[in-house]
């Protein structure tokens, strides 16, 4: 745990009891000035703190924001090992390429409330508002770049997982996305640099919805509109914790065993599709047959079954 997660601790078991700032720094080794940094530093990712000469710090209230001080605790699964982050931040996944390039080890995370200049597939913008998650985490799978390819797949199918512990029935969107209710609550970004036959580091980012608010776009799916009573902090958790599951089941067996369940929980089986690349040039229009082996959209079209290994997908009504 960090010094500013010992501070938290102490002023939630504190309670309305109160904590001194000297004893606070004696309890936890520190300075009274560390002690000072930190409790402003969690007054600035939404924790209500007060401050007396009689009572010390008083904890009022937590924010129901992905934070890593909320987030951190509820992470259960090992792969965690570093989380960084805070309320608000360019990107997560340029934060997360900075921490693999000077050698984050595999686990590590970046976790934040809000971001400014959030980005998604194909170089589109990604509006990143209070009320959703936004994390980005370091893997450094030992194998080739080509067989990095499924990942995106294996990164939604984990956030889908996770949703589902929380009494959600979301649905996945090839390649990347994750959709609930009828709407994508969820898409995935991947970064990777590699050396020779093997992949360095990789950044999985993922921008999730979880709380609407009057600043959320109308158009997308938000966890809040099916579970209003489910907090920012264990949605994110519960997705974080679906991923590492997701990722150690393909390093372990491969995509070709997760694609049946993939599949299951698709939004375009049987449904007929068109296909873009990136210029938005029509390459494809035919009937969704599920994924292959590697992770490739099958698509049934006039000239029969198609392979698709990337692409902009939308329904045809």
């Amino acid at each position: 745990m960090t010094t500013r997660d010992l501070v938290l601790a102490g002023l939630k078991e504190a309670g309305e009891t109160g904590l001194g700032g000297e004893e606070l720094a004696r309890a936890l080794g520190v300075s009274r000035v560390a002690v000072s940094k930190q409790v402003g530093a969690l007054r600035s990712m939404g924790y209500v703190i007060d401050a007396s000469p009689r009572a010390g710090y008083r904890l009022r209230s937590s924010p129901d924001a992905a934070v890593p001080t909320e987030v951190r605790p509820l992470l259960a699964d090992p792969l965690w090992v570093r989380v960084e982050g805070g309320a608000e931040t360019g990107s997560t996944n340029d934060d997360a390429r900075v921490l693999a390039t000077a050698g984050a080890p595999e686990g590590t995370l970046v976790i934040a409330a809000r971001q400014r200049s959030g980005r998604g597939r194909l170089g589109r913008s990604w509006e990143s508002p209070e009320g959703g998650a936004y994390v980005s985490a370091v893997l450094r799978p030992p194998v080739a770049p080509a067989q990095a390819g499924p990942l995106a797949l294996v990164i939604a199918l984990g956030i889908a997982r996770g949703l589902e512990q929380v009494g959600l029935e979301p649905g996945l969107k090839w390649p990347n996305d994750v959709w609930l209710g009828g709407g994508k609550v969820a898409g995935v970004l991947l970064e990777m640099t590699a050396e020779g036959d093997r992949v360095r580091w990789l950044v999985a980012g993922f921008g999730l919805n979880v709380r609407r608010t009057a600043s959320s776009p109308k158009q997308a799916a938000y966890v809040s509109d099916v579970a209003p009573g489910v907090g920012v902090p264990a949605v994110a958790a519960a997705a974080i914790d679906g991923v590492a599951q997701a990722y150690r089941d393909w390093l372990g067996a491969g995509f070709s065993a997760l694609s049946r369940e993939f599949d299951r929980r698709s939004v375009l089986a049987g449904r007929e599709v068109t296909v873009r690349d990136a210029d938005g040039e029509v390459r494809f229009c035919g009937r969704a047959e599920g994924v292959d082996q590697t992770g490739r959209l099958r698509l049934l079209t006039e000239r029969g079954v198609q392979a698709v290994v990337a692409g902009d997908v939308t329904l045809r009504e």
